[in-house]
């Protein structure tokens, strides 16, 4: 974990403004809050929060990707999504967090103090409002998830967790659609609550049916409609 330089991620030239979510406020309020947000630098693998520490503010990713993970009654971990630049990793100013949160690859968090998101707040409502509706989105989409684990087959959470990937992360690569993320089996394995065999055992059902392509760490959804109705 590292601090980076203030120049070196001022929030008003950085490449991922427009995608932040503090991208509902004016340039120039951006200028000035500059200065309060505290940037930290985390290797592949750190982690940058603990499930059930206290908060303290916002935290927001800045550049990279992260992992969201939570412990279950058996405890093992889920690792329920990944997060991209401009998401809000931690939103709530009270309580412990309610997800371990760790980089999936080398990447940069701004932390907002809890006194100066509650100013920003009071001077600029929407900010909070943009705030809140994306953190009840990806409530919902975590619900889902969860009601998936429940319910559904390891073949169907795959899949299902495959498209998801896809639409969040994917990158067309010719015909096909390459999810940009450095994946593992594991990290497949932890998303759907399955073992490694029983993941490895479907992955290649779908390969031997050709709608994906598997060359570690990449996957690459070839047909994404196919897949969809298969699962």
């Amino acid at each position: 974990m590292v601090d980076l330089k203030a120049t070196e991620t001022d929030c008003c030239s950085c490449g991922c403004r427009s995608i932040c979510v503090l991208s509902a406020v004016e340039p120039e309020v951006l200028a000035g809050l500059a200065p309060r947000i505290q940037r930290v630098r985390f290797g592949r693998g750190e982690t940058i929060l603990h499930e059930g520490t206290p908060t303290t503010g916002w935290v927001i990713l800045c550049h990279g990707r992260a992992r969201l993970t939570v412990s279950t009654e058996q405890g093992k971990r889920l690792l329920l999504r990944f997060c991209g630049p401009g998401e809000l990793l931690a939103e709530s100013l009270s309580g412990p967090h309610g997800f371990s949160v760790t980089a999936a690859s080398r990447c940069a968090v701004g932390f907002v103090p809890r006194e100066h998101v509650l100013d920003l707040g009071r001077r600029y409502p929407e900010l909070l409002a943009a705030a809140h509706l994306r953190w009840e989105e990806r409530e919902r989409l975590l619900a889902r998830r969860l009601v998936d684990l429940a319910y559904a087959s390891t073949r169907k959470r795959l899949v299902q967790v495959l498209l998801n990937l896809g639409e969040e992360h994917g990158v067309r690569e010719g015909a096909k659609m390459r999810i940009d993320l450095p994946l593992s089996l594991g990290d497949l394995a932890e998303m759907i609550g399955a073992s490694r065999q029983a993941t490895c055992k479907e992955l290649q059902l779908l390969r031997a049916k050709g709608l994906i392509e598997v060359a570690w760490p990449w996957v690459f959804l070839r047909h994404p409609g196919g897949l969809r109705r298969f699962g």
